[in-house]
């Protein structure tokens, strides 16, 4: 097997561990009919011709490598991440990822034959292997999204990113501003998935450490899957959306065939029209929403298991026991949540809307088809955002929301307008779509109206009911929750673990009080030095290396990110432009440096005042 022939086997094995289908269009490439390699003597002079269009991809090699290269390294060498269209030859990124500041260059290359080309020139395969360089033909919201917020963590540094075009040549293909567009558009709502007010999650965490001894005298999710898990192949997720009304009389007829999963707002409706839920579930934390459940419905209620997320406003609670509801709590897959080790409670809610945890709870359950209706995701036709029958609410009460915001309406003819959250719902849906598609989970879209949701399929509810819903469902028992040794032992065991918490960020507290004293010494020291070269640069690097060592102690503290991150986005968004950078003397350095620790002052300030609260919110529920 000669070298070319290695590195293409290689590269492949590598990238199959990410990206499998890719890898296979590669592999079905026999040989490069459209494209030719042209190799000079030198490393760096190789060009390929793109028979089709009668054009080289570069001018000349060498000098593009050049230039390109010395443009990245002085303008970008601090990034961590790096987009490109386009892969050329190859040695450009074979260059740049010598650069460890770089954790990964994403590439997307949308012709077949050049990954072929180059996997045979270049061996990438450790690179591949690692995601340093992550390649793919299409751009795949769902998997990078995945991959620059969940593996890299990235997201301080998405900020003002831009798509590097590989080369002129690449300027021919009329997708770049699109694959530009959307790359600009992933980074964004990255960012804003870190949060924007910290008392939100100051509110959820109080409110979850009031509503434990609710959850844990109830049945835990592990105890409902255990008992239904599997049993029912058909579900219908009944959601608010102008078009629901139509929908309510088939959906009565059906009622009994398929598990009916419905969103807090539509159970008053459904109640009117005497339609009975399987499940109603809850997903905010504010007060306005306990209003759904501030009724009493008799025996309608009666075999309806209410869901609520964990950290619901404790009126929610209130008023479910008042008229003897069956309630359970789970909780949202938040760092807080997740260090309290309730596993068996589960996990639900990780969209931002109570139509995406439905849908979660479906797959939970093990649904192999599930139907969305009332899912409009847009404005109607007369700028309604709910139904007529919207209890407690306008029809119109998302009607402010509106920014002319138009996507592509069900049926794919048309444009609908929604609104920067109904988007971002519906993009929650289509990666989880995308996510239980190869799991052989069907998602239909019978809402007839409002917004596509891609990747489902779209099909009138009156057909699915007649095709799919033959059969009457299952009937289940009341479930059994914990009995009084076990819940104890539960009780006594978060205490615990809110003891050990209390004591760590006491311990960080005292060490921030401390580092805050010290930022103020040495940032005074450096204001009443007239030139720089004067500076005692050891007593700044002491500084900053104590700076770390408090930030690993708070990384380390995984939950704390629910309350820090949007109390500190702002400044760490700055702080990540401070370190991106470029310095190349070690004048330079020291400018970025001293910066670095001014930027840090209000920082540190904003760390103590929200520790400081948490803290409060701990000492008071474990009394």
């Amino acid at each position: 097997m000669n070298t070319y022939e290695t590195n293409f086997n290689k590269n492949l094995g590598a990238l199959e561990e990410y990206n499998t289908i890719l890898a296979d269009k590669i592999e079905d490439v026999k040989t490069n009919k459209r494209f030719e390699v042209f190799a000079g003597e030198n490393t760096f002079d190789i060009n390929i011709y793109d028979h089709e269009l009668k054009q080289n991809l570069y001018d000349n090699p060498e000098k593009f490598f050049d230039e390109k290269y010395n443009e990245i390294y002085s303008k970008y060498e601090r990034y961590p991440v790096l987009f490109f269209y386009g892969l050329g030859n190859g040695l450009l990124y074979k260059a740049l990822l010598k650069n460890e500041n770089h954790k990964s260059i994403i590439v997307f290359e949308p012709n077949i034959e050049i990954l072929y080309i180059v996997f045979h020139l270049i061996d990438f395969s450790q690179e591949l292997k690692d995601k340093r360089l992550y390649v793919v033909e299409n751009f795949d919201k769902t998997h990078l999204n995945i991959f620059l917020g969940k593996e890299l963590h990235v997201r301080n540094y998405l900020q003002n990113i831009k798509l590097f075009t590989h080369s002129p040549y690449y300027n021919n293909y009329k997708d770049v501003c699109v694959f530009e567009k959307n790359t600009q558009e992933l980074c964004l709502n990255l960012i804003t998935e870190l949060g924007n007010d910290p008392k939100d999650s100051l509110q959820g965490i109080t409110q979850l450490l009031h509503n434990l001894p609710y959850q844990l005298a109830n049945p835990s999710l592990k105890d409902l899957l255990k008992q239904r898990k599997d049993k029912i192949e058909n579900a219908i997720i009944v959601s608010t959306g102008p078009s629901l009304i139509k929908q309510l009389p088939l959906l009565k007829e059906y009622a009994s065939k398929a598990s009916i999963i419905c969103a807090d707002s539509a159970y008053p409706i459904l109640a009117k029209h005497n339609i009975k839920p399987d499940y109603v579930l809850s997903l905010e934390r504010i007060e306005r929403t306990s209003e759904f459940f501030n009724n009493d419905f008799g025996d309608f209620d009666k075999d309806i298991l209410f869901v609520l997320v964990s950290m619901v406003f404790p009126k929610t609670i209130e008023y479910l026991k008042k008229n003897g509801r069956n309630f359970m709590l789970v909780h949202r897959p938040l760092p807080f949540a997740q260090s309290l080790n309730m596993n068996d409670y589960g996990y639900l809610g990780s969209g931002m809307s109570v139509a995406n945890m439905a849908y979660e709870l479906a797959v939970k359950l093990g649904h192999k088809n599930i139907i969305l209706i009332g899912q409009d995701l847009a404005y109607g036709e007369d700028g309604n955002s709910h139904p007529k029958d919207y209890h407690y609410f306008k029809e119109d009460f998302e009607g402010s929301r509106k920014q002319g915001l138009f996507v592509t309406a069900y049926g794919g003819n048309k444009e609908v307008e929604t609104n920067r959250w109904w988007k971002i719902f519906k993009e929650t849906f289509e990666k989880d779509i995308a996510l239980m598609n190869p799991l052989d989970i069907k998602t239909y879209n019978a809402t007839e109206g409002g917004a596509r949701i891609e990747g489902s399929i779209e099909k009138p509810f009156k057909e699915l009911c007649e095709e799919l819903l033959r059969e009457d469902k299952v009937l289940f028992g009341k479930l059994q929750g914990l009995n009084e040794k076990e819940f104890k032992d539960k009780k006594d065991e978060i205490s615990k673990r809110l003891d050990y918490k209390i004591q760590k960020i006491s311990q960080i507290l005292i060490n921030g009080k401390n580092l805050k004293e010290e930022l103020k010494d040495t940032l005074n020291y450096t204001s009443h030095s007239n030139n720089i070269h004067e500076l005692d640069f050891k007593k700044i690097l002491n500084t900053n290396d104590s700076l770390h060592l408090l930030k690993a102690d708070i990384e380390k503290m995984l939950e704390l990110g629910e309350v820090l991150n949007p109390a500190l986005k702002n400044i760490e968004l700055e702080l990540a432009k401070i370190s991106l950078m470029s310095a190349h003397t070690q004048e330079d350095k020291k400018i970025r440096m001293i910066t670095w620790l001014l930027k840090h002052e209000l920082w540190i300030e904003q760390l103590i005042k929200y520790l400081d609260i948490l803290l409060e919110i701990l000492q008071k529920e474990q009394k």
